[in-house]
């Protein structure tokens, strides 16, 4: 298991700072780039493990999402032209709509190839850490103030 923090995000990339105090895997560079699916935000600290994407997945999602994209943008023009009440604009205003939804298809899919698919296993951000929290009771705030310090103790 691989744990580390997100230092940097591109698109659905991110790289990752490896705690190597907490990581069990071996001969790992300190900053490592992964896919991130989950989209986890700088800051977070994370869970990586190596996923291989199924081909035959991934080339259904291919031909699938431009058809979905396809009748939803047909769906999306039509409610809004017959919304408005357009009639001269009324197809064209259609038309434009799933040339729109065609568009994000197109560099969603763009996205997805170089991200996602790969021949080999790739590093991938499976989980977000959730993050943990100390309460000090009212008898631990107590015994901690009751302690006198000299000015040469340095807190180690």
């Amino acid at each position: 298991m691989i744990k580390g923090t997100v230092t940097e995000t591109h698109g659905e990339r991110a790289k990752v700072r490896v705690n190597f105090k907490e990581t069990t895997e071996r001969g790992l560079r300190a900053y490592i780039d992964c896919w991130n699916p989950i989209s986890a935000h700088p800051g977070d600290n994370v869970i990586i493990e190596y996923r291989k994407v199924d081909a035959r997945k991934a080339k259904w999602f291919q031909i699938m999402l431009p058809i979905l994209c396809l009748a939803a943008g047909g769906i999306f023009g039509y409610a809004l032209a017959g919304y408005f009440k357009m009639d001269f604009w009324f197809w064209p205003f259609v038309g434009g709509s799933i040339v729109v939804w065609m568009y994000i298809a197109y560099n969603y899919i763009k996205i997805f190839r170089r991200d996602a698919i790969s021949a080999k296993e790739q590093l991938t951000v499976a989980e977000i850490e959730p993050a943990e929290y100390l309460i000090n009771t009212e008898e631990e705030v107590e015994e901690l103030a009751e302690k006198p310090k000299s000015f040469l103790y340095s807190g180690r």
